[in-house]
């Protein structure tokens, strides 16, 4: 069973609004969206902006695994397949309430990102610091693949917007779809002229 969702519909946004903004892939809501937190239905306490992003999707993503392997080598590949998806990428930008417990989340989250960043930090520069000498080369080397390693959750951790908003929006960017919210925060965007969604099943294919 698909999770139940929440649509809002999506309109360009106008220079007037924005000057410095990139209109063409920019949008904003046509409604308000709920004063209670997506999360845990209680009345929002805290509000803050963020610019939900689509998920485009890009010739690439048709490829098979040995394909997306190939067109994966040489120094332009990932470059290229970065900027087709980024211009396709549509942001709207929206402004949500949250309630004390998600505001503790996100605390907690920046608390924990400040230490992750400082780790990071400290495990990558770790072997060329002059006060890791004492620490043979093959350790060394293999601090800098950790550090690595760590930095993909600590650049994941930087952003908690999608687990507060549990939003994204849709890839032709006419709809903010927010995904299994809360029965409070579902009923009151009813009211306020959102739309129960049901996503498209595409169906199997027989052999």
């Amino acid at each position: 069973m698909p999770e139940p969702s929440i649509a809002f519909s999506l309109r360009h946004l106008l220079a007037t609004e924005s000057p410095k903004r990139d209109h063409k892939n920019m949008r904003k809501l046509d409604a308000t969206l709920p004063s209670v937190c997506v999360r845990h239905g209680n009345l929002g306490t805290w509000s803050f902006t963020a610019f939900v992003p689509s998920r485009p999707s890009i010739p690439w993503d048709d490829l098979s695994i040995p394909r997306k392997i190939l067109s994966s080598i040489g120094p332009w590949a990932g470059r290229d397949r970065i900027a087709a998806r980024r211009s396709r990428t549509i942001r709207a930008e929206t402004h949500w309430s949250v309630c004390p417990t998600c505001r503790w989340y996100v605390f907690g989250r920046r608390v924990l990102s400040l230490v992750l960043v400082a780790l990071t930090a400290v495990i990558i520069t770790g072997p060329i610091s002059p006060l890791m000498e004492w620490i043979p080369e093959g350790p060394r080397s293999l601090l800098l693949i950790v550090g690595i390693a760590l930095a993909i959750p600590t650049i994941r951790s930087l952003s908690t917007f999608r687990e507060i908003t549990r939003a994204l929006t849709s890839e032709d960017g006419t709809e903010l779809v927010v995904r299994n919210p809360h029965p409070a925060f579902a009923q009151e965007a009813i009211t306020l002229g959102a739309r129960r969604y049901q996503p498209e099943v595409t169906p199997a294919k027989s052999q």
